[in-house]
């Protein structure tokens, strides 16, 4: 007659068991940058406090050679870095003159890619933090 009792018990004793190999993930809440590559503008811990250094390399140097177009990619590494609470801060990449397309809103860890086909200087800047500037020259 106690026996549902006793093998509920047993039974919750095995599955309890069974979980302990699990290991909840660690870390920050909010994602990771992706891995960076020779097209890539970081967009630094604490941007917004900053000016010409809020990207890095600033300017960015490309060159055509040859080809018809050279992507450039911003990738937001500005985790809050001190400012903010440490959480995520989000920017959004402007044109100064409308050469190419605003980005949406760019979270941390999250990137913005564009294709220049033309040789010569982009002024760009953080439509959020208007203090935040760069340059990009595309060279023949």
């Amino acid at each position: 007659m106690h026996r549902l009792p006793a093998t509920v018990f047993a039974l919750s004793l095995f599955l309890a068991g069974a979980c302990g190999g699990y290991t909840a993930p660690s870390g920050p809440s909010a994602p990771s940058s992706p891995p960076p590559t020779s097209a890539d503008v970081s967009i630094v811990p604490g941007a917004s406090q900053l000016t010409t250094t809020a990207f890095d390399p600033n300017p960015k140097a490309f060159s055509l050679g040859g080809a018809a177009q050279v992507s450039v990619r911003w990738v937001n590494g500005d985790g809050g870095g001190g400012y903010g609470g440490g959480s995520g801060v989000t920017h959004q990449i402007a044109s100064d003159d409308g050469a190419f397309a605003n980005s949406g809103l760019i979270g941390a860890g999250a990137t913005y890619t564009v294709a220049l086909t033309k040789t010569g200087t982009y002024r760009y800047h953080c439509a959020i933090h208007p203090n935040m500037v760069g340059t990009i020259t595309v060279n023949p």
